[in-house]
């Protein structure tokens, strides 16, 4: 899985009656160790904000692929009728046997610049760019994130990855559950208040499609302090189900719980790509185990990229905080893997924990099972 980023995000260059669009994309994993490797064919396009909005000018870009770390990519707008304000996307070019794909895990992301608009004095987009997903039920996510190559604050597999296939239980796509116990809570969320929790949220993009598939769902996104404007900027944006709302606060997982988390009851803990930092997995493990004691019905789901051999240590360490183990599953990515230490693996682990108090360890349908069971035996 790759995701087109602008190493240069657009900025509009007057120079007497020459009026020049410039931006400078790279076409990499998500945590930009490797570049893609075979060629590809991108199409750059200045258009209205809107998803179905006007394209006013469109241009073929050539990934060179093998040894490729850029591209540049330059408009003339001096004699064009662009209205403005307009953005910059760049996406793969999609051909009658390259439909494209929906969902939160496409094999190229694509990128949508921020708004310019040179008539107000705005001449470069920002630093914060747009990814767009369609869940099943067609309704789109929009995230912002950090452009540039550093891990900071962008898209990571793992919460891809978490959003995709929540989205596919939600949608009730998959004929049998591999994780039951996280179905089970999210199918009983049809009936019943779900009030759920993100650790590490990133750029909030899990908790984000849980809180637009899920009516009447309260969730909390948590990281911390430094990623506050950015998560606030996605709730902003954000179009929830109804009755659904998300918030976030700062969580550090080396010091005690605040005193709202102290007395929150979460029937869902979200945590993905927090394993890669292995002097944190400790505190995390914490605080996880702080968690369900407040909240002793409460499943936990897990989901990691592999980076290193490392990171399994966090499972010996959640075994002996008495967090017990209910399913797993690995997913796997689209597309061409990377080849750099942190970014070759080919799929995603999605891991279910709960703790020793849990009784509700079957999935609904098991559950309806034992009780046509019980009835004739009674």
């Amino acid at each position: 899985m790759h995701y087109i980023r602008f190493l240069k995000t657009p900025k509009i260059h007057v120079d007497n009656s020459t009026v020049l669009l410039k931006a400078v994309v790279t076409v990499t994993t998500d945590l930009g160790e490797t570049f893609h490797p075979s060629r590809l064919e991108l199409v750059a396009t200045v258009r209205d904000v809107q998803e179905d909005g006007e394209i006013y000018l469109r241009r073929r870009i050539q990934w060179p692929g093998k040894g490729a770390r850029s591209v540049p990519i330059s408009f003339d707008l001096s004699r064009q009728d662009v209205e403005w304000p307009a953005c910059l996307h760049v996406a793969v070019k999609q051909t009658s046997g390259n439909i494209k794909p929906s969902g939160f895990l496409p094999p190229i992301v694509d990128v949508w610049s921020g708004t310019l608009n040179p008539t107000k004095g705005k001449f470069e987009s920002g630093w914060r760019v747009e990814r767009r997903f369609t869940s099943l039920s067609e309704r789109t996510v929009s995230l912002l994130e950090d452009a540039g190559d550093s891990i900071a604050r962008h898209l990571w597999d793992g919460s891809q990855a978490l959003a995709q296939h929540i989205d596919q239980t939600i949608s009730l796509t998959m004929p049998v559950s591999p994780l039951p116990l996280l179905e089970y809570v999210l199918v009983s969320a049809t009936y019943r208040r779900l009030n759920a929790i993100e650790l590490g949220c990133g750029c909030g993009s899990v908790g984000i499609s849980v809180a637009q598939s899920i009516p009447d769902c309260d969730v909390l996104l948590t990281d911390l302090p430094e990623v506050t404007e950015l998560v606030e900027a996605n709730i902003e944006r954000m179009k929830p189900a109804m009755s659904s709302r998300v918030r976030f606060a700062p969580l550090d997982w080396e010091q005690p719980l605040p005193p709202a988390l102290q007395t929150r009851t979460n029937d869902l803990i979200i945590v993905s790509e927090c394993t890669y930092n292995t002097d944190t997995l400790q505190p995390l493990v914490n605080t996880l185990r702080n968690l369900v004691a407040r909240s002793p019905k409460a499943v936990i789901v897990l989901s990691t990229k592999t980076r290193h051999d490392s990171e399994a240590v966090f499972f010996d360490l959640i075994s002996d905080a008495g967090l017990i183990k209910d399913g797993s599953m690995r997913l796997p990515l689209p597309g061409q893997p990377g080849s750099g230490y942190a970014d070759s693996a080919t799929d995603i682990g999605l891991h279910v924990f709960r703790g020793r108090e849990h009784r509700l360890s079957l999935s609904p349908r098991e559950r309806s099972q034992e009780v046509v069971t019980k009835s004739k035996a009674r």
